[in-house]
């Protein structure tokens, strides 16, 4: 499977890194992606923020989904979002939001944190009483436990749960990306350093919980569902987090599957991990949608 993806299907973050080059990648690949069936998509603004909207035919009513793109925090838009927000609509029926947070270089930190907290507070305001699930895969993922940990600080409704897969939780050097079952080829350790760079300005404190969530107080969050590659460079960042949540009293699932790739959650119905990824996502939503 790994093969696979490496044949121009998934960005790769290594040797010397170029936003713009990636971003063409990321959307050349997301256009390969398939639209699902019976999904209607809307364009909305969230402030300055192109968002969008994906709808299935006969919608539940009874909860939202905000997907929160990957791309190393330097790639991805609302629009490239498009085919795996339209599957968890699908899969969910459930209305999906997506949108166009501001990325590193041209906008560090903390530019795509404070874009996911306002889009977060304008779909409460959309959508008042209603359970809301954050998703996200790596960077995406990242910012879908800011997001709910930001929430909490703030005393605002909490999501019903959040579902991060592969999501880096530490940039300030304390998690060894080197493990032994390492074999990523989307993401090495070193390429971590440098994306680091470019979405944290010097002086910033790398051990803040909003930059570094493995510094955080989980005390009080959400439901959490977790998926990754134990092969991938991330591994032991999901891992820490599953202990880390459950230590704090969370509700927290999670399984790390062998020799796939990182975020290969969001090829949905692409393999058969993760196809059972998504109707563990699916069962997740259902479970605390009450």
């Amino acid at each position: 499977m790994q093969q696979m993806m490496a044949k121009g299907l998934a960005p790769t973050f290594s040797g010397d890194i170029n936003p713009e080059v990636l971003r063409g990648v990321v959307e050349t690949a997301q256009a390969n992606m398939p639209i699902e069936p019976g999904v209607t998509f809307t364009s909305e603004k969230f402030g300055d923020m192109d968002a969008e909207l994906s709808v299935p035919e006969n919608a539940r009513e009874d909860a939202v989904i905000i997907y929160i793109h990957g791309g190393g925090l330097i790639c991805g838009n609302a629009k490239t979002s498009r085919g795996y927000a339209s599957m968890l609509a699908g899969e969910t029926r459930l209305p999906c939001y997506a949108f166009s947070y501001r990325l590193a270089p041209e906008d560090p930190f903390p530019a795509a944190v404070d874009d996911c907290f306002e889009a977060y507070k304008t779909i409460i305001a959309k959508a008042p009483g209603k359970p809301i699930f954050l998703i996200g895969e790596s960077g995406g993922a990242y910012l879908s436990i800011i997001t709910a940990l930001k929430a909490r600080d703030n005393g605002l409704q909490m999501p019903a749960g959040i579902i991060p897969y592969s999501p880096i939780i530490d940039m300030s050097g304390a998690i060894d990306r080197n493990h032994p079952k390492n074999k990523d080829f989307t993401i090495h350790p070193e390429s971590l350093d440098r994306l680091t760079a470019m979405y944290i300005s010097e002086g910033e404190d790398l051990k803040n919980p909003y930059i570094s969530p493995y510094y955080a107080d989980f005390k009080g969050m959400c439901p959490i569902l977790l998926a990754w590659d134990i092969t991938e460079s991330l591994a032991p960042d999901s891992e820490i987090l599953m202990e880390k949540a459950k230590d704090a009293g969370v509700l927290v699932y999670g399984k790390g599957y062998d020799d796939c790739f990182h975020a290969f959650a969001t090829t949905g119905r692409g393999t058969s991990e993760s196809a059972d990824v998504l109707k563990d996502t699916v069962d997740f939503i259902y479970s605390h949608i009450g």
